[in-house]
């Protein structure tokens, strides 16, 4: 928008429309690295280690929160695929699928993701660094927003 000469006005509305639209939904491969990081008990961290389950975490109003928890990578996968889609439904969108450490879950990810969502652009990246030191390795998900004209 710099280039094409927008005001930092203009440029600052934009972004702010793109952060009230965005949708972040992540899997973690473990609970370990968010217990270390104080963001779940230890308690819940053990639970799901010996169930193998997989826990789900959503943005909600600016703040990652653990929501709902699978048995297995694969059906985590298609839970975080399926939550968005209700929530972009067929609406235009910008996508990335984020990983951490996990190309091949990430892969997979980007498969559905072109299938199952109306993308403009879909990007795979890694994961920022800083939500990747506390959510661990093998964390995927999906960040999406409207994107224009949709």
């Amino acid at each position: 928008m710099d280039q094409a000469g927008a005001s930092i006005e203009q440029i600052l509305a934009h972004l702010d429309k793109i952060r009230q639209g965005v949708q972040i939904i992540l899997t973690l491969d473990t609970l370990e690295y968010a217990r270390r990081s104080g963001r779940v008990k230890a308690l819940q961290a053990a639970l799901a280690s010996l169930l193998n389950v997989k826990p789900i975490v959503i943005l909600r109003d600016g703040v990652l929160e653990l929501g709902d928890r699978v048995r297995t990578r694969r059906k985590a996968l298609e839970y975080v695929v399926d939550t968005m889609y209700q929530r972009m439904g067929n609406r235009l969108v910008n996508a990335a699928v984020v990983h951490s450490e996990d190309p091949a879950s990430a892969g997979q990810l980007m498969a559905a993701v072109s299938q199952r969502l109306n993308c403009k652009e879909l990007i795979l990246t890694d994961l920022s660094i800083g939500i990747a030191a506390n959510l661990g390795p093998g964390t995927v998900g999906v960040v999406a927003y409207p994107a224009e004209g949709g």
